[in-house]
């Protein structure tokens, strides 16, 4: 099989085409350590996937251009769907914050888990030069009674942590583990960390 001069040419520009407009993929860094872990009052805790705003749920990255006014990028997408990246990054910011050990909903052992976290986000939105501004509620049960442990209203502001896209990735990070420092203490029956 041989290849024209101008059909060899019109496929090159073709994948170069194709490579120009592929977006850059974003990964949220791994959870910073801590020095010490808080005694929980049960062994196990459960995470619920967290629940999120359908413009935060997009694989594109959302930024607000204008007070009220949000745009996807196409240009920059995330690596992983956001409601599953950010239930992971709580789950590792939980388990290192406490002494319990944490998991995922559905529950993978056969007895139900101490207490499970639910968390509904009313807001989760920033720009690559701007505050990340993460809002909503969380909800601790006791799965076996089904009684509260605690319902807490949350707002973080994160600034921005570097340039561009990557600085905002962490911010989403930063916000998460803010968010863990908050449940954590919750938890262990301490005060709430100053935001």
């Amino acid at each position: 099989m041989t290849f024209r001069p101008g059909h060899l040419f019109a496929a090159l520009s073709l994948l170069a085409l194709t490579a120009c407009g592929s977006p850059d993929y974003y990964l949220l860094p791994a959870p910073q350590a801590q020095p010490a872990r808080l005694a929980s009052p049960v062994s196990t805790v459960s995470v619920a996937e967290i629940s999120l705003p359908a413009y935060a749920e997009a694989i594109e990255i959302a930024t607000e251009t204008a007070p009220g006014t949000l745009k996807l990028d196409g240009s920059a997408s995330w690596a992983d769907t956001p409601r599953r990246s950010l239930t992971r990054h709580l789950i590792a910011a939980l388990e290192a914050r406490l002494t319990a050990k944490v998991a995922a909903e559905p529950w993978p052992g056969f007895d139900r888990p101490g207490l499970s976290v639910e968390v509904t986000v009313d807001r989760l939105i920033g720009g690559p030069e701007t505050p990340l501004v993460f809002s909503g509620q969380y909800v601790i049960v006791a799965p076996d009674s089904g009684r509260i442990f605690a319902s807490e209203r949350f707002a973080i502001s994160v600034p921005a942590q570097n340039a561009g896209f990557t600085g905002l990735a962490a911010a989403h990070a930063l916000a998460i583990e803010r968010l863990a420092d908050d449940i954590a203490a919750r938890m262990a029956g301490r005060a709430r960390p100053a935001a």
